[in-house]
């Protein structure tokens, strides 16, 4: 594979993790803010609503905040964001590193390689730290704590 092949697939790489990062970002503001929603209108059932449908609607807008905590819990939405967008961050700081022949690229004897490397590592130790985000979130879920992570 030759550099030209490696840096559009280092470009591709980085583009992909602004795609994820939007994504995930846009599934927790909206998941988050349905659940405010829900729980800012549970006092105003609570006044507006008469006897029986107060209880019931209260007791669905309850239950309908710990759903949307469970999909968020379980999509990890705002970990996945936030490391996607650092790795994004990391990816265009070496692009701009590179092309400025700047830091560990000024005076490297082929900045080309180094470039390749450290793009590489950047998705390497981002992987690592999106499995281990995995594998906590995963025992977490197994001892029922919700919340916790």
């Amino acid at each position: 594979m030759n550099n030209s092949t490696t840096f559009d697939k280092i470009a591709e790489q980085s583009s992909w993790y602004g795609k994820q990062a939007r994504r995930n970002h846009s599934r927790y503001v909206m998941l988050k803010s349905t659940q405010i929603v829900f729980a800012a209108s549970i006092p105003v059932v609570c006044i507006a609503a008469p006897g029986d449908v107060q209880r019931w609607a209260s007791a669905a807008l309850g239950a309908l905040i710990g759903v949307i905590e469970g999909f968020i819990q379980l999509g990890q939405y705002q970990q996945n964001w936030l490391l996607y967008r650092a790795t994004r961050s990391a990816l265009e700081r070496e692009v701009i590193l590179h092309s400025g022949k700047a830091g560990p690229y000024l005076g490297a004897s082929d900045p080309d390689a180094l470039y390749i490397e450290r793009s590489d590592a950047i998705v390497s130790g981002e992987y690592s730290r999106w499995l281990a985000s995995q594998e906590q979130a995963a025992s977490t879920k197994g001892t029922g704590q919700i919340g916790a992570s």
